[in-house]
């Protein structure tokens, strides 16, 4: 919710981004930091949402002058620890765009560029087979043009428009350019339309897999956030009918009036949560609560219901349960961060998380890892009272009660080493991207409390 990595609406027209759940990862996602000047020809890898197996992503040859391939030619399926090797068989010459775990871990979905558009495929990491789910009709604008619903079955995709309907093709002809259409695409392929034609912004799904939350643009910085019923697309409540979408050059602190930073609770099925600043936005203004946090669940047919007040502006929620979630504020002039133990449905006064006296929040991002069968929630241990805190080059154990901090692991000299996932919070054991340089990083699987490094990859 802010300057804090969080999942928070932001239009990017023409693009259509579909928000997907990353497990036991920092919040701000696995981004492929290999995608960068000088790492040519270094394979992406992901962490499988199980935890048991990597997929290394072999680049397509660079560019004449030297620059990252943004394109793949083979995926192979790797597991951590015993098992075999698997590559997926690919069509001759595939250029892989975009790859995706599948919530359990047993299909991968990616995209191919094919000369007329991009189609959409799914592979079996155990046996290699790959099969085509929709042919080169996806959207070719930027960002993740599929999700994963969380059940594993079904596909959210923004596609390209099809012909309008014989006998409207003056009403075809008024779609704005970059329009997409969303389809719900099955593992037997089938595809199911949602909605109509337009300008999508974030799309994301409740952890329940019942209703999309849709950002549809109406303008070059203004539209409309609505939840829809995912099976049918019909439109069950708006959310913001002229909502300040995309990028904005504003003073600091300065927000847009109205619910902003809209998310699904992810410890819920389908509970919407936002901020609404309390002083028009304008910092200027003297205001002992700057923000108020809200939160509405389905079938989203009353009012939302407040559930913490701020004397700064909201920045990240991250949910834990009924009575924890982690609030986390600030305010840029002077520059005060702090953050809340709060109680979502408890009730009961917040708890300042590093004591009475703390000016601070934490540093670094929380990591959340994947509820069974929904969305995002706080990586915990130790009965849920120890988390965890991830920097550039630093993990760190936070006991929730007290709010100390204890390190973990740091990176270690001459070598570059950065954080890439925690595979088992109690027993400490991570994975870490380790090189000279980025041409020559390899992923490790590092015991801390055994205090042993295993070599996963030797590129």
């Amino acid at each position: 919710m802010g300057s804090r990595p969080t999942y928070a609406l932001a239009l990017v027209l023409p693009a259509l981004i579909l928000v997907a759940p990353v497990a036991a990862q920092p919040r701000n996602g696995p981004a492929d930091p290999t995608a960068r000047p000088g790492a040519a020809s270094i394979p992406g890898v992901l962490i499988s949402p199980d935890h048991s197996k990597l997929l290394v992503m072999e680049r397509t040859a660079p560019s004449a002058d030297g620059a990252p391939s943004r394109t793949f030619s083979a995926l192979v399926v790797q597991p951590i620890g015993r098992g075999e090797t698997r590559r997926l068989i690919l069509p001759w010459r595939a250029k892989v765009k975009s790859v995706f775990w599948a919530p359990d871990g047993d299909r991968v979905a990616f995209t191919i560029i094919e000369d007329h558009g991009v189609s959409l495929w799914v592979g079996d990491p155990y046996s290699g087979v790959i099969r085509m789910l929709a042919g080169p009709v996806l959207s070719t604008a930027k960002g993740e043009p599929c999700s994963w619903f969380h059940s594993g079955e079904h596909l959210l995709c923004a596609r390209v428009p099809g012909d309008p309907p014989q006998g409207v093709a003056a009403a075809g002809s008024l779609r704005p350019a970059g329009a997409s259409q969303l389809a719900v695409y099955s593992l037997s392929g089938s595809e199911r339309l949602l909605g109509h034609p337009a300008i999508h912004g974030e799309v994301s799904i409740s952890p329940d897999g019942n209703y999309l939350l849709v950002e549809t643009g109406e303008g070059a910085a203004s539209g409309r956030i609505e939840v829809w019923d995912a099976s049918s697309g019909a439109v069950v409540r708006v959310i913001d009918s002229k909502a300040q979408l995309g990028p904005r050059t504003e003073e600091a602190d300065a927000v847009a009036a109205g619910p902003r930073s809209i998310e699904w609770r992810g410890d819920k099925p389908a509970t919407l949560v936002w901020a609404e600043a309390q002083d028009g936005g304008n910092p200027g203004i003297a205001a002992k609560v700057r923000d108020r946090l809200f939160q509405l669940a389905s079938p989203f047919t009353g009012g939302p219901v407040q559930f913490a007040e701020l004397e700064f502006r909201s920045r990240e929620i991250v949910w834990g349960g009924d009575n924890l979630a982690v609030v986390s504020e600030s305010w840029n002039a002077p520059r005060r961060a702090r953050s809340w133990i709060v109680k979502p449905e408890g009730g009961g006064a917040p708890r300042l998380l590093q004591g009475p006296s703390a000016r601070t929040a934490p540093t670094g991002s929380f990591i959340t890892r994947r509820k069974q069968g929904g969305g995002q929630v706080l990586l915990t241990a130790r009965e849920g009272r120890m988390a965890y805190l991830v920097g550039p080059a630093y993990l760190d154990q936070i006991d929730l009660s007290t709010g100390q901090t204890q390190r973990l692991w740091r990176a270690q000299a001459p070598f570059r080493e950065e954080l890439v996932g925690v595979i088992d919070a109690d027993e400490q054991r991570i994975i870490i991207r380790r090189g000279a340089d980025p041409q020559t990083a390899n992923y490790f699987l590092r015991d801390l409390k055994k205090r042993k490094v295993v070599a996963l990859t030797s590129f």
